[in-house]
């Protein structure tokens, strides 16, 4: 008898050893903190746009280059748009995997030069708020260089900006 029931309770808990482990993997990996690199204010100097389809703007419409982008440790606020406790996941990719996934448009065709680069890009979902559209993992920003990044924004735009 005291076999069984140790059996039964050795079978439960190591069930919940097993979901707990799925949990785990399961979790986005990640920070609550914007990465340092980021922090600043950056300036829009070139917007490209995927002109397949109907568009509300032209490449570098001067509503677009009016743009700043505000990066603190936990926020990220542009254009009234605010993501208040961003989580943050970084990946290696080039511009050309992002164009393509997120736009459905090639780097060409949007006028992108050098799309084959990696890049580290930063996925940023947002405990409240927003800082773009929705990509599948988020939005995006792609640290071209120290002080160039890539950016999707609403209406099909791709924001570069300058610190």
């Amino acid at each position: 008898m005291i076999i069984g029931n140790a059996a039964r309770a050795w079978t439960a808990m190591a069930a919940a050893f097993l979901l707990a482990g799925c949990a785990a993997d399961a979790a986005p990996s990640g920070s609550g903190q914007v990465p340092p690199a980021l922090a600043g204010t950056w300036s829009a100097s070139s917007a490209k746009v995927n002109t397949a389809g109907v568009t509300a703007y032209l490449p570098d419409d001067p509503a677009l280059l009016a743009l700043r982008l505000h990066v603190t440790g936990d926020s990220l606020a542009m254009d009234g748009h605010t993501c208040e406790s961003p989580r943050i996941t970084t990946e290696t990719l080039p511009l050309r995997t992002l164009i393509e996934e997120t736009y459905d448009a090639s780097p060409d065709a949007m006028g992108v030069a050098s799309p084959d680069v990696p890049h580290p890009t930063h996925f940023i979902t947002c405990g409240s708020g927003d800082i773009g559209p929705s990509y599948d993992r988020g939005s995006w920003i792609s640290r071209l260089s120290p002080d160039l990044i890539a950016m999707n924004w609403f209406d099909g735009v791709l924001l570069f900006l300058k610190r």
